[in-house]
Order: C-alpha cells, then structure tokens, then sequence
C-alpha cells in the first residue's frame, strides 16, 4: 500500500493491506493498494479517494493552440537550419586554417633542411 507522499507499507496478506487502506479511505487519506508479482510487475489492487488528474487540453488558456505549434516549429527548425549554416562555414575555416599550418610547417622544415645542407 502507498500513498501520494511515496511512503510505502507493506502487509502479510491482501486482506489485511485492503482493510488498512479502507481506514485511510474514512480518515479522508487517499491510499492504493498495489501487488508485486513474481516478475516485478506493479499490478494495482484497489484505488481509494485518489486524486483525479486532468489530462492536457489544447486550448487558447494554456498556449495550446495550433497556430502557435506551428509558429515554435518554424523558429525551432529557423534555428536549427542556423546552426548548421554557422557549423558548416566554421568546419570550412578551420580546414582552411588547417592547411595553412601545414603547408608553413613543411615550408619551414624545407627552409631547415636547406641551411643544413649548405
């Protein structure tokens, strides 16, 4: 048995597990009473004075409208189309500043090799 704060109690048989949650049920506490079976799996007993959760409306109160799904979707991909616009230019650069680097160093080990030699 379990109640809403996760506090978890456990019982030597159903009945008994049953009964207690009924007497939280009168005290005006809400409790379920779950069974774990051999596999792990929760399966749920008995539900009392349980909270009932609304399920997610779309709707103007809560910003839940088409037409701004639509509008965060394009800004979304606008970023995102962004990015690999910038990712792509900085991937060029530094191949670009890549080779630089490399073509100086071999400059710089023929100017090396050629002192050596003279």
């Amino acid at each position: 048995m379990s109640d809403l704060k996760g506090n978890v109690a456990t019982f030597p048989s159903r009945a008994t597990a049953l009964e207690q949650a009924r007497r939280l049920a009168a005290a005006g506490k809400p409790a379920q009473v779950v069974l774990i079976d051999e596999y792990g799996q929760i399966v749920p007993i008995a539900r009392y004075r349980l909270p009932d959760y609304p399920s997610p409306q779309l709707g103007r109160d809560n910003g839940g409208s088409v037409f701004e799904a639509a509008v965060k979707s394009l800004v979304i991909g606008g970023f995102l189309a962004a990015g690999v616009a910038v990712l792509g230019d900085l991937v060029a650069s530094v191949d670009r500043q890549l080779k630089e680097e490399t073509a100086k160093s071999k400059d710089s080990r023929k100017r090396t090799r050629r002192r050596r030699a003279a």
